[in-house]
């Protein structure tokens, strides 16, 4: 009877599991991936159904030959290769990713594949020569990278300025919109080639850094098949051919303008949690303040940049030239008009008070000495100060983390805009609820750098016109309903 119910086991297992086995060959391996991380992974020529090339791209297609799987590249956001891989969405994770140990907490690394240095690029006739020179200096580098947060926790420069693409980081080294810029030292000997040495790169390397693909915690079948590929690719003297093919496929073209046929990009700071004016919508930016930034560089005719930014450093880089506009629901103070130009307002905002569901605080005068949170360089965290006379002042980088400081009771109360404050109360029904007080309102508006009355003039026109033909409401109502159905491992 064993051997038979073996044998029935057996046949059973063949019966469930192949046809499974059969179904995940032909399933694709999802690749998220930024498309200007050369030469590791990159758009291959131009037009609008470019192919991606690279280093990454060449390992990984030996990787899905290996599995017999297809391969299917998913275009993103540098800084959401991780969130779609740690979250299942994406098999791999590719395009030059620095190992660290922080990274290791959220996603499984496969073995080092790639060693690099990263370096500063200079304009040719900087004065920057060095490390300390390049403390005083406006520094950019590409959000979400290991060069961002390397800048703002070692380097320390004036100024750091985060661009979404490497190519807007060239162009704005470029325009001299930044005094340097960070990036591995591949891509910077290819930006020196391309632009006929009109840039250096300073001699000391910033750091050293090793590069692995990416997969799920869970998936460590997949991990250990790739690193199997990434010995034999690395063995064989194909990694080497790889990188010399790249190297060369590159230097046949020339450096691509970012200024659209000599015209200086219209660049636009923005922090990215701010909804319903700037917020993430699974991999992409929007937002009512993205989509009246894109009708203002419209009007301006010029192409648009965004730079991702805290919202505390906003109104530096605008003030400082380093950006043309900075939008995310500024207010209008008296104390922000003294260092930029203002649009006229476009809307009004009314501030509002969250407390978790199960709070006993109920008027300003109950939260006198409190622990009130606020997003860090706003308005409301003056007001938390002065208005509701704060105990302490707790500063959240963006309201997902002020609601889980409410739910865990680390904060008594969370002040914020009102449209956010509605929309974090409706998303966290029951967790969280918005008192019923009235607070006098401040008015939004875009910031521009004093003196720049031409781009203050194109917003005033888009403000006019959308309002005109009610767009402007129909903006908040579209963007309040999209981010009510986002879950908040989405955003």
């Amino acid at each position: 009877m064993n051997k038979l119910f073996a044998l029935f086991a057996f046949l059973f297992a063949c019966t469930v599991f192949l046809p499974s086995c059969s179904d995940d060959k032909d399933k694709p391996l999802v690749v998220a991936c930024v498309a200007s991380s050369s030469p590791y992974c990159y758009y291959l020529g131009t037009g609008s159904n470019r192919p991606v090339a690279g280093i990454d791209v060449d390992l990984i297609n030996e990787i899905g030959k290996e599995l017999g799987r297809p391969v299917q590249y998913k275009i993103v956001p540098f800084q959401h290769i991780f969130t779609l891989v740690a979250s299942g969405k994406a098999d791999i994770g590719a395009a030059g990713l620095t190992i660290t140990g922080e990274r290791a907490e959220r996603v499984l690394f496969s073995d080092v594949y790639d060693t690099s240095a990263q370096v500063a690029v200079v304009p040719a006739d900087s004065e920057i020569t060095n490390a300390v020179t390049l403390k005083e200096s406006r520094v950019a580098a590409q959000e979400g990278t290991t060069d961002i947060s390397y800048l703002r926790e070692v380097i320390k420069p004036r100024l750091v300025l985060p661009f979404l693409t490497q190519e807007d980081v060239n162009a704005a080294l470029m325009d001299r919109r930044v005094d340097a810029a960070m990036m591995d030292r591949m891509q910077a000997e290819y930006l020196v080639n391309a632009s006929d040495d009109e840039c250096t790169i300073l001699d000391d390397p910033v750091c050293e850094v090793q590069y692995g693909l990416i997969f799920n915690k869970s998936d460590s079948g997949l991990a250990s098949a790739a690193n199997k590929v990434i010995e034999r690719f690395k063995a064989s003297g194909e990694l080497q051919k790889s990188r010399a093919k790249h190297i060369e496929t590159l230097n046949a073209f020339p450096l691509g303008s970012q200024t659209d046929g000599g015209v200086r990009p219209f660049v636009v700071c923005v922090e990215s949690s701010f909804a319903p004016f700037v917020f993430m919508n699974r991999n992409k930016l929007v937002g009512v303040d993205i989509e009246m930034a894109e009708a203002i560089a419209d009007e301006l005719k010029r192409p648009i940049q965004i730079m991702i930014v805290p919202f505390s450093e906003v109104l530096p880089l605008v003030e400082s030239g380093a950006a043309d506009m900075g939008a995310s629901g500024i207010s209008i103070t008296p104390e922000r008009k003294k260092i930029v130009l203002f649009s006229k307002p476009y809307e009004k905002n009314v501030r509002r008070i969250l407390v978790s569901g199960d709070s006993p605080y109920d008027t300003i005068k109950s939260l006198n000495g409190k622990k009130i949170g606020a997003k860090k360089g706003t308005t409301n965290e003056e007001f938390a100060g002065n208005m509701l006379q704060a105990g302490k002042v707790y500063h959240y980088d963006n309201p997902n983390q002020a609601v889980m400081g409410l739910i865990s009771h680390e904060i008594d109360a969370y002040v914020d805009d009102e449209g956010e404050a509605e929309l974090i109360a409706g998303k966290n029904a029951g967790k969280v609820k918005m008192l019923d007080m009235v607070i006098p309102a401040e008015e939004y508006g875009y910031a521009f750098q004093p003196g720049d009355v031409e781009t203050k003039a194109a917003a005033d026109k888009v403000i006019d016109a959308k309002r005109r033909s009610d767009e402007l409401p129909a903006l908040f109502r579209k963007y309040n309903a999209i981010y009510m159905t986002l879950d908040i491992n989405e955003l």
